[in-house]
């Protein structure tokens, strides 16, 4: 084995194993990744993750939501996950009903890549429960609207 020809490849292997480590881990320092993650292939959740073309005429990168009826012990984990990634919050608006966050939007503060950051939640009238993350480029009030409210 030739040293001095292994040894510039496993470095450039190496840098790129730590490059694409902390580009994964900017987008992923969520708590509420953890509940994608734990819940997404459970019973009863349906999550869905699109990406790419599927997402080009909202502007988003990412988006992912995850829909899990009700379960006491999944409500009080996407309770504490949501209390803990608000804090890095900049714009919040929620509904907190009985103690407990019913609803909720946080817009987080951009990353190293300069997209806007958005988690959204919601209890339905079934008790099912709606965690969402986006990111994209397009400012907020113009990407809920379009997403979530409907034309006449």
């Amino acid at each position: 084995m030739n040293i001095k020809k292994t040894f510039p490849r496993l470095l450039t292997l190496f840098l790129l194993l730590v490059t694409f480590g902390v580009t994964a881990q900017a987008q992923e320092n969520l708590k509420i990744n953890r509940i994608f993650e734990k819940y997404g292939k459970q019973k009863g959740a349906t999550m869905v993750v699109l990406s790419g073309k599927a997402l080009h005429n909202y502007r988003l990168d990412k988006y992912r939501s995850i829909t899990i009826q009700y379960d006491r012990a999944i409500l009080d984990d996407i309770q504490q996950c949501l209390e803990t990634d608000k804090k890095q919050a900049y714009r919040i608006k929620e509904v907190i009903s009985n103690g407990i966050i019913s609803s909720g939007y946080y817009q987080l503060p951009e990353q190293e890549n300069h997209k806007n950051r958005y988690i959204l939640f919601k209890i339905g009238n079934d008790g099912a429960a709606t965690l969402i993350y986006m990111e994209g480029g397009q400012d907020s009030e113009e990407l809920i609207n379009r997403l979530f409210i409907k034309k006449e």
